[in-house]
């Protein structure tokens, strides 16, 4: 018994030293998480929101601050990569109130805040 545990502290302390001097990881390793962490935020994603502008659509500004995905109707597919799951879609709110128009014919003002959210039907 004596003899496992000695050789328990041993392997433990062996352990630690190595795990101690193999701190460094290279450039690749650092980018490769980074994009997997990525992927997880956006993968995360429910919602997105900008600041209206006097004068400019609600569809222009989200196109001018993130990578979008729209169908020949004007229907948000996409943010950023997202896309709706089954029963789901990207509904536009102003102000905390969903839009009672689409995005291209929505006219913000300077302050509205602008959103869109995931939403299931």
């Amino acid at each position: 018994m004596k003899r496992f545990s000695i050789l328990s502290i041993l392997l433990l302390g062996l352990t630690m030293a190595g795990a101690s001097c193999g701190l460094t990881t290279s450039s690749a390793t650092n980018t490769a998480k980074t994009t997997i962490n990525k992927a997880i935020n956006t993968a995360k994603q429910q919602a997105v929101s900008y600041t209206g502008q006097a004068g400019k659509n609600a569809l222009d500004l989200l196109k001018s601050g993130h990578a979008v995905d729209v169908s020949p109707e004007g229907f948000v597919n996409a943010i950023d990569g997202v896309k709706p799951g089954d029963h789901q879609f990207w509904a536009l709110y102003v102000n905390g109130k969903q839009a009672e128009v689409g995005a291209k014919d929505y006219i913000t003002k300077k302050g509205d805040t602008v959103e869109w959210k995931l939403e299931s039907y």
